[in-house]
């Protein structure tokens, strides 16, 4: 799962710098084609490749159930009962029949002598299991002779045994004083240590349940089944090392329970040991297929071996199994997404949601699924929401949300050619509020990049409506923000002086745009724009030596968005250099692509008699 969004390698593709499509509009053979008109004449950057954010917090720290650990309970019962039998655990009096106790024993006898008859009848009735009448039996023994360390003891165990049947009927709060009041009287008393343990293991008092297992063990290194119980609460304390250590040991002579082979699962991903952590949890699985966390953990470990198909059916048994599971929903979201089942993966962030409906993680990936889908305003809208969810946080991550806002420009941006499609009116003052609240949450050259963007795009919308004052303020405005850009990742930087040079163009300062976009072609000379971009004001100046060089560098590329601008910009310089050689070869490369072009190209040639 991300900590912090980390900037990638960007290069001039559809996963990493998104251009904004623009119709083209129709120009002369005579004509430069207009920077402008040219389809990717700004990029956007994104900071994350705009893929789906991964939880940046993990998921909640899973716990036992109530069933498992009645199940430990009952084992270490058993295994404690088993072993007592065969070496008792405790020096013990002689079982006496309550029958054969002399009348008036306690009064007649000496108290030395009394005691041990009453224990030994204590130890009858604990053989019985009744419990009660063994506490009564045990207690007058002590308070008749109390250097009887059997009697003691006996009633320690009577008192333990006592508590774990409590614990076997799920009564831990009762069980709780009783376990106390028998280490009060053997110290050593490793069954009610191990109750204890499981107390307080119940109420979620984690260092208090450990102490009292390790005195269980320290008491009775023979008791393996608290290898289990110890070595999850060691997990769930973050000592990985121990907790390893412990269920190790369990699973030396078997495969142990599904929660056995679960919790090693976790301890083995906490160690970055995936390929075991994957083998564990599908032991898990296999042990107890009904078992959620086991197929939700093991889809979490097939994506981190980049599995995310695989991944996909133990998510959704996951959420078979739990239908409110939402990290099972969320994580399966995310592989979907992740394997391009955007349809899928909207409709699983959309329940994730419905379960933690505010939830910036599970709407920032709905959002980002739409993205990908071309629901640009739906996109919008899911991504403010995400934005909101995560700044009412304390302490939020401000790159985070900066990026946030920064996919909401981006998706109102995007939005406009399906508005203008449409007859409607695009979004820019909305898509610029939201780069502008980037900007003031991180204030990072990427921000800068991303409004200079929106304020050049928003200019060609007063363009078209033939609104110059309105345009040329929009183009102040993208000119400001991108020259805010100082950034050592060249790209960036790149990134932003292409947007200006378009800017430049634009506003008509041509020489201005030649300093700018030549610095960019220099270092990147596969960015077909910027070259085109670089003859376009190269041509304003009459420069046509250059323009053409630029012009072909475009054409010879054979890029289809660029091509056949290229080529007619190439005709249009070349003619102004008399060059009727190089016309005529733009002219036939044009009749494959543009043949109405090609033509007024010819006519042109002709009238020229070159």
């Amino acid at each position: 799962m991300l900590s912090k969004m980390r900037y990638l390698r960007f290069c001039f593709s559809a996963a990493l710098i998104t251009v904004f499509l623009i119709v083209p509009v129709s120009t002369t053979a005579q004509d430069l084609v207009p920077v402008s008109n040219i389809t990717g004449s700004s990029v956007f950057v994104f900071r994350s490749a705009s893929r789906v954010v991964r939880r940046v917090t993990p998921a909640v720290k899973p716990a036992r159930t109530k069933a498992q650990r009645m199940e430990s309970v009952t084992k270490i019962k058993k295994q404690y009962e088993t072993l007592a039998k065969i070496t008792p655990r405790r020096d013990k009096s002689k079982v006496v029949d309550p029958t054969k106790i002399p009348p008036r024993a306690e009064r007649n006898l000496p108290p030395g002598q009394a005691s041990i008859l009453f224990a030994g009848v204590g130890e009858y009735y604990l053989e019985k299991g009744d419990f009660e009448q063994s506490f009564e039996f045990f207690k007058t023994a002590i308070r008749l002779d109390d250097t009887n360390t059997t009697a003691k003891s006996g009633y320690s165990e009577a008192l333990a045994t006592k508590g774990n049947d409590l614990l076997v009927k799920d009564q831990a709060a009762t069980a709780k004083s009783i376990f106390l009041e028998a280490v009060k009287f053997n110290p050593k008393n490793s069954a009610a240590y191990f109750g204890l343990g499981e107390v307080y293991s119940e109420l979620n008092e984690t260092p208090e349940a450990i102490i009292n297992y390790e005195k269980a063990l320290q008491s009775d290194k023979d008791l393996t089944e608290l290898y289990v119980p110890l070595g999850i609460l060691y997990f769930q304390a973050g000592d990985i090392a121990k907790a390893d250590d412990l269920l190790a040991k369990a699973l030396m002579n078997s495969v142990g329970t599904a929660e056995t082979q679960f919790f090693l699962g976790l301890v083995r991903t906490a160690q970055y040991r995936t390929d075991e952590a994957l083998a564990a949890f599908q032991k898990a699985k296999e042990l107890d297929p009904a078992y959620p966390e086991g197929f939700f953990n093991s889809g979490e470990v097939l994506v981190k071996l980049k599995r995310a198909d695989d991944a996909i059916p133990d998510y959704q048994k996951a959420v078979e199994l739990r239908p409110a599971y939402f990290d099972a929903w969320l994580g399966l979201a995310e592989a979907q997404y992740e394997t391009g089942k955007y349809a899928d993966a909207i409709a699983s962030f959309q329940t994730a949601s419905r379960l933690r409906n505010d939830n910036w993680q599970a709407m920032a990936g709905w959002g980002d699924a739409y993205l990908k889908t071309g629901k640009f305003n739906e996109a919008a809208a899911k991504l403010n929401l995400a934005a909101t969810f995560l700044t009412r946080g304390k302490d939020f991550d401000k790159l985070l949300a900066a990026d946030l806002y920064s996919k909401v420009g981006f998706a109102y941006g995007q939005q406009c050619e399906i508005d203008t499609a449409n007859f409607r009116a695009c979004q820019w003052g909305v898509a610029i509020k939201a780069l502008e609240k980037a900007i003031e949450l991180n204030g990072d050259p990427l921000d800068y990049t991303n409004l200079g963007w929106a304020y050049f795009n928003a200019s060609r919308v007063e363009m078209n409506q033939k609104n110059i004052p309105e345009q040329q303020s929009k183009l102040a405005l993208a000119k400001t923000a991108l020259e805010r850009v100082n950034s050592t990742n060249l790209v960036i930087l790149d990134s932003a002086q292409q947007n200006l040079g378009a800017v430049l163009n634009d506003l008509g300062d041509f020489k201005g745009a030649i300093d700018v976009l030549k610095k960019v072609v220099d270092r990147h000379p596969d960015w077909m724009f910027s070259a085109y971009a670089l003859g376009s004001a190269y041509a304003k100046v009459n420069d046509y030596g250059n323009a053409a060089k630029a012009f072909k560098t475009v054409a010879d590329k054979g890029q289809g968005t660029y091509y056949i601008p290229a080529l007619k910009s190439l005709g249009f310089v070349e003619i102004k250099r008399k060059n009727g050689k190089e016309v005529r070869r733009v002219i036939e490369l044009l009749k494959k692509e543009s043949p109405i072009d090609a033509f007024a190209l010819e006519q042109q040639l002709k009238g020229l008699k070159l």
